[in-house]
């Protein structure tokens, strides 16, 4: 997800401005724009897209 600028990774639900180093990878899950870490592409890749959140529920969250 990506909301004022900072992209929030649709698995693990960790954002780009929390002073991390971490690469976001921009994906299509289910005809919706996410975003994955790279920490989490091999979940994804690997086991299944189910672990991919959607926007709305990492919305709800993370309290957005």
């Amino acid at each position: 997800m990506e909301k004022n600028g900072v992209q929030v990774c649709n698995v693990c639900l960790k954002p780009s401005n929390d002073g991390q180093k971490r690469v976001y990878v921009k994906a299509i899950c289910g005809n919706e724009e996410v975003f994955v870490c790279t920490a989490c592409l091999p979940t994804v890749i690997h086991e299944s897209a189910n672990a991919v959140k959607s926007n709305a529920e990492v919305e709800k969250a993370l309290g957005l």
